[in-house]
């Protein structure tokens, strides 16, 4: 019976001494891999420099694509053309009271104000849409046509009669509905340098009859088509 039990014993101690061992080759390995590890590398002053002024490039490049299409869109509205909105019924039924419209400013340079254009005037009451109708230098005169119920105006520019097809029978009997309108009563010369503007739909617009010929300076461009509203979208005539 002693014998068995300093075998047994025997054998648990070979054990034990077999697990300490095995432990301290495993720790002697992860100790050699530790030291095995390659040291930390330090990045002199210019790799530092170097590596910041690529990251700055990197991010220079991935913003220089906004940054031109906001100068070109400052451009374009500056410069070029800009949307405008069309505010009450004087240009019915030609344009609608809300409409969005590109307004063309480099036109007034390159092609200049033709008569019919639609122009965008800025007065002290704010910005008005009118069309031109009458260039400077010009005489112009609305001869009237009585047909006992109405009175017809035919538009007359340096005394031939030129046809307005944009404007409703209603608003060509409307043109010289005002009291003491000067281009009803006679010929008029519009001055050099201005224009002579008035809305398409006659009976409501404020323009030339009341305020007078409008000086070039004022006109800030033509615009002829609409964006706004999508079922309105395109040229106007």
């Amino acid at each position: 019976m002693a014998t068995r039990r300093r075998r047994k014993n025997n054998k648990k101690v070979e054990e034990e001494v077999t697990k300490v061992v095995e432990e301290t080759k495993e720790e002697k390995q992860e100790k050699k891999e530790i030291v095995e590890l390659p040291p930390k590398k330090k990045h002199t002053k210019e790799e530092i420099d170097a590596a910041t002024k690529k990251a700055e490039k990197d991010t220079l490049k991935e913003i220089l694509p906004y940054i031109i299409i906001i100068i070109c869109v400052i451009i374009i509205r500056s410069f070029i053309a800009t949307p405008v909105d069309v505010n009450g019924d004087s240009m019915n039924p030609t344009l609608k009271d809300g409409d969005i419209m590109l307004l063309y400013k480099l036109r007034l340079k390159t092609v200049g104000i033709k008569r019919f254009d639609i122009v965008v005037i800025d007065t002290d009451e704010g910005k008005l849409i009118k069309r031109v109708i009458a260039l400077p230098g010009e005489k112009i005169q609305y001869k009237i046509e009585d047909n006992g119920s109405s009175r017809v105006a035919h538009l007359l520019i340096n005394g031939e009669e030129i046809e307005e097809k944009f404007i409703t029978d209603t608003a060509r009997i409307n043109t010289c509905k005002y009291d003491n309108t000067d281009i009803c009563e006679g010929e008029i010369t519009v001055p050099e340098g201005e224009y002579y503007v008035m809305g398409d739909n006659r009976g409501v617009s404020k323009d030339s009859r009341m305020i007078g010929t409008i000086s070039k300076k004022d006109i800030k461009g033509i615009t002829s088509f609409v964006i706004l509203p999508f079922n309105r979208f395109g040229s106007v005539k």
